[in-house]
């Protein structure tokens, strides 16, 4: 059985690399590929698998063909190809997945796989017990809606890029926390809390609220909402596969009432001054308990519907942020130093990359990390624990890479290479001088394209006057993360001129998320090529005071005389920002210059589309 995926990793006209999780090793799988979705005319029937035992019933697989688009005459107007996964004889495994995957009419899963790349989704920030997904649910589903109004068009996007917190890791509910316990048992993931370096503390674990007491600053931990931190391997993994698919209604598994919770749940100081015995109080109350069952409800009925549809038939890449190991990751030199070296920091840490690289990483660029793969396969199966050095790759490793196509692409690490107080003393370079550096070469070296894509978790140009109160109000430490890219203007300024190391480049379009509110801007560059920041954030969460918050944010930065920056005006509107959950597109012209970028939204009176023209723009000022 499939408990996560299909999706759709690393493809081009060359070569096709599919992601899943089975809750067994089949006896026989095969991959196939087709010209139409009646099977009559198949592509390929080659295909490798590679499969690695994450637990007694889960096993992670990387399906890859080598495609001939290219290279045989009969495929060179094929852009669009079908496929289908067959396991044990029965077509993905269970009919029902199967019309799941499958957009519009079509009786198969399929792909676009175009030559030049001229549409593309972006989105961030996924946190899956966001409020009010009633009315605001979570809008990577709407990129669904967006595959199917676009089959058999030129305008289907061919790309996805997740830029970022595609997990919680700290910000988790007490009672999704209990659901991903019980299914990491179905798919036999050691439980290794025993094994967690928590000292005095250990006990604590035995609450499903009470983890703040692990999780401490001077451990690195600097969230606000970590009483239900993840810790291990598996509770890390079991995220993932209910992020992307919804995973657990395969074995029954359903979320318990606030009653069933409380043997788990820490409770509340009793007061008994009074000389009487009060009610239990719990920390988790029925009301928050309620609001969760709600919005976690509707987050899997997306997750397993329109989400798992879209990432089966998009080719997708994913680069993490800070909320895929712990709130603020790397944030200073000091956090940096707690969270790598202190025993219970260096244990989640490790578990989370682990798990990151295993479902994320790993598509990304699956010829090229051969090597690791079989060196994390090795350590899996010899069981070696997270404190131990074989590890420490995991730690010092760039995540960031490159797609060598048309567009180009780039997408940054801006997490574990920082430099910190290099330029002053509270200077903060996401990057590092010499990745910055070997960015441009490699750049450098590619083909002559007009414009570059790249990623960059954190706005290379934010909203200005957020960014002028984290760097010089220390008050706002704790509600406006203090790390843009202006924290160290040269390293801004080298990232830029590595981006212009690329052969004829007139347009450099930087896909953004992290910052929980959405916008786009226009810099002209002094080395010649334009910038356009587009940042989509979030996808599935909410800023402190949603959109009254960032007026006011906006107020408060003219009245402390802050200049106010050029920002981006969308069509039919004359605020350049919006809090409503959104996910991002892009259009280039048949010159492959960016002409159109939106946002899909979700607000109060329904789901909308704001449009901003890149060629007749608008903008604030």
């Amino acid at each position: 059985m499939i408990v996560c995926g299909p999706i759709v990793r690393h493809s081009n006209r060359t070569v096709l690399n599919l992601w899943l999780v089975l809750d067994q090793r089949p006896e026989s799988i095969q991959l196939t590929t087709y010209l139409d979705d009646a099977r009559a005319s198949p592509v390929t029937r080659d295909y490798d698998a590679e499969f690695i035992a994450a637990g007694d019933n889960c096993y992670l697989c990387m399906l890859s063909t080598d495609l001939p688009l290219d290279n045989a005459e009969p495929y060179h107007q094929t852009n669009e190809l079908f496929y289908e996964i067959v396991l044990d004889g029965e077509p993905f495994g269970d009919s029902q997945l199967l019309a799941t995957l499958c957009p519009g009419t079509d009786k198969l899963p399929s792909v676009y796989l175009p030559r030049e790349h001229r549409h593309f989704i972006q989105a961030s920030c996924r946190r899956p017990h966001s409020p009010g997904q009633d009315k605001k649910p979570d809008q990577l589903a709407r990129g669904a809606r967006l595959l199917a109004e676009n089959l058999r068009k030129e305008s289907r996007p061919s790309q996805l890029f997740l830029t970022g917190d595609q997990i919680y890791a700290d910000d988790v509910s007490p009672l999704l926390l209990d659901y991903l316990g019980k299914l990491q048992k179905h798919l036999g993931l050691a439980d290794d809390l025993k094994n967690l370096p928590a000292g005095k503390d250990l006990h604590r674990l035995s609450k499903l609220d009470d983890r703040h007491w692990v999780t401490r600053s001077p451990y690195g931990f600097s969230s606000s909402a970590k009483s239900s931190h993840l810790l291990t391997r598996a509770e890390y993994l079991s995220m993932y596969l209910f992020a992307f698919s919804g995973a657990g209604h395969q074995f029954g598994l359903d979320f318990p009432g606030h009653d069933e919770l409380k043997p788990r749940l820490a409770k509340q100081p009793a007061n008994t001054r009074d000389g009487r015995n009060p009610p239990v109080q719990y920390v988790y109350t029925e009301g928050q308990h309620a609001e969760d069952h709600l919005n976690l409800s509707r987050f899997a009925d997306l997750a397993r519907s329109e989400v798992r549809q879209l990432l089966a038939n998009t080719v997708t890449y994913m680069i993490f942020d800070d909320h895929e190991v712990t709130d603020d990751w790397n944030i200073s030199k000091q956090n940096a130093r707690q969270l790598s070296t202190t025993p219970i920091g260096r244990y989640v840490l490790t578990n989370a990359l682990q798990a990151y690289f295993l479902c994320q990483h790993w598509g990304n660029q699956p010829s090229q990390v051969k090597p690791e793969v079989a060196k994390l396969k090795t350590l899996l199966e010899q069981g070696t624990p997270a404190d131990h050095k074989d590890w420490d790759w995991l730690l010092e490793r760039y995540w960031g890479y490159e797609l060598e196509q048309t567009p180009p692409v780039a997408v940054l690490d801006t997490r574990t290479h920082r430099e910190f107080s290099k330029r002053g003393k509270h200077s903060l370079g996401l990057m590092s001088d010499q990745q910055i550096r070997q960015l441009g070469q490699r750049l450098s070296g590619f083909h002559q394209c007009r414009t570059l894509i790249v990623v960059s978790p954190t706005p290379t140009y934010g909203f200005s006057h957020i960014e002028y109160l984290q760097l010089n109000f220390p008050m706002f430490k704790r509600t406006l993360d203090r790390e843009p890219w202006s924290a160290d203007t040269a390293s801004l300024e080298a990232l830029k001129a590595s981006c212009c190391q690329l052969p004829g480049v007139e347009h450099v379009v930087v896909f953004s998320g992290d910052v929980h509110y959405a916008f786009a801007r226009r810099r002209q560059t002094s080395l010649g090529p334009v910038l356009w920041q587009i940042c989509s954030s979030a996808c599935n969460n909410v800023p402190m005071g949603e959109n009254i918050g960032l007026r006011a944010i906006n107020r408060i930065g003219e009245l402390l005389g802050k200049n106010q920056e050029s920002y981006l005006l969308p069509e039919d509107s004359d605020f350049f920002l919006t809090s409503d959950r959104n996910i991002g597109t892009l259009m280039l012209d048949d010159q492959g210059c960016p002409v159109q970028a939106g946002l899909l939204c979700a607000g109060e009176n329904g789901s909308y589309q704001k449009r901003y023209d890149l060629v007749n723009y608008r903008e604030t000022n």
